[in-house]
């Protein structure tokens, strides 16, 4: 594993200097802070996904790790050394809520397809591989406080293009699924390369 340092906001909206951790084998970009111990070992242990950059952080609908600006989130994909063009997919809670959000932006930057969740998402391991893993709604009413989604209710991920449209969206990432680019769409993106 690589360390990288990035910047990005705290919770007190400070600006700090932040590792990365970067798995050259597996094509991922762990953006998880290693004192968040469970999330932390849930991004060592996923396998990143074939074809993709896999970048695992936490994220809002503006943000991903407290990076504001899609420039800054490609700076730290390009600086890993592992992105050569290829599909980026975040997993990261509502890093895709908004179609002009934060995954729409770093689309535009880095001129490729970027797929993210539109909700939370789930990704804990309780003793081994992850249970419900997935983009879920959440809980509904009071509930929703809980640090748990509605595993009953699975969320969308939503794909980017180049140009940062919405392109489509799934029940399911590129992670379940091994590709949620199929078809014409997959071809137009083998043409690019």
């Amino acid at each position: 594993m690589i360390k990288q340092v990035f910047e990005g906001l705290d919770a007190s909206q400070k600006r700090v200097r932040k590792i990365a951790t970067i798995d050259p084998i597996r094509k991922k970009i762990i953006l998880i802070q290693p004192g968040d111990k469970v999330l932390y070992q849930s991004g060592l242990r996923e396998k990143g996904v074939a074809g993709y950059v896999y970048v695992f952080a936490h994220a809002t609908a503006k943000s991903i790790q407290g990076m504001i600006h899609g420039m800054e989130v490609a700076d730290t994909i390009r600086r890993s050394g592992l992105w050569h063009g290829e599909p980026v997919l975040i997993d990261a809670c509502n890093a895709g809520a908004t179609s002009d959000g934060i995954a729409s932006e770093l689309a535009q930057v880095l001129r490729t397809h970027v797929t993210a969740p539109t909700t939370t998402t789930w990704n804990y391991p309780l003793g081994g591989s992850a249970v419900g893993q997935g983009a879920f709604e959440k809980l509904p009413g009071v509930l929703a406080m809980l640090p748990i989604p509605d595993l009953l209710r699975p969320g969308v991920w939503r794909t980017w293009g180049p140009d940062g449209q919405p392109i489509a969206t799934a029940p399911t990432s590129p992670r379940d699924t091994g590709d949620l680019l199929k078809g014409a769409l997959m071809q137009k993106m083998g043409k690019r390369r």
